[in-house]
């Protein structure tokens, strides 16, 4: 029963992510931004794209930012996903499933180890780091489903 429910939220967050890819259409235009800044690419990937002036130590904190970022995205999507959920749980083990899938704690972490930096650009003149990066919805529903076999184990 749990499982179905974990397996029902899946669907739904990847689903929504996806959806979310494909509406998020950004036209910035930066100055001195390379060619891929912005660029839409897979469906199934989360992609970011950042800039950040400074001088060399700016493409670090772009690459922070990137992967602060696609954890924000992952995060305001558990909320939609998990509040459609919640309005069809009966239990008190389903409440208490749902409750361990919204606080995911480890999710930053998982972000940092799995979130791919795609192209960095540092220009010189404008003194301006930009990164791109992405995070794959495949690696985030493998993440999703240990999750769920934790949480019910808990439960």
């Amino acid at each position: 029963m749990l499982e179905s429910i974990g397996v029902s939220l899946l669907g739904t967050l990847i689903s929504f992510l996806f959806e979310q890819n494909i509406l998020r259409k950004s036209h910035i235009d930066i100055e001195g931004a390379p060619f891929w800044y912005e660029k839409k690419g897979d469906q199934n990937k989360i992609y970011i794209s950042t800039y950040v002036d400074g001088d060399l130590n700016a493409i670090e904190k772009a690459k922070l930012i990137v992967k602060k970022k696609i954890t924000i995205i992952i995060e305001d999507a558990y909320k939609v996903t998990i509040k459609k959920e919640f309005m069809t749980l009966r239990s008190k083990k389903e409440i208490a499933f749902m409750n361990g899938m919204k606080d995911d704690k480890q999710l930053p972490t998982f972000v940092k180890i799995n979130a791919v930096i795609q192209d960095i650009t540092y220009d010189e003149d404008e003194r301006r780091a930009f990164v791109r990066g992405y995070l794959s919805l495949d690696v985030l529903k493998q993440y999703q489903k240990q999750r769920i076999i934790k949480i019910k184990k808990k439960v």
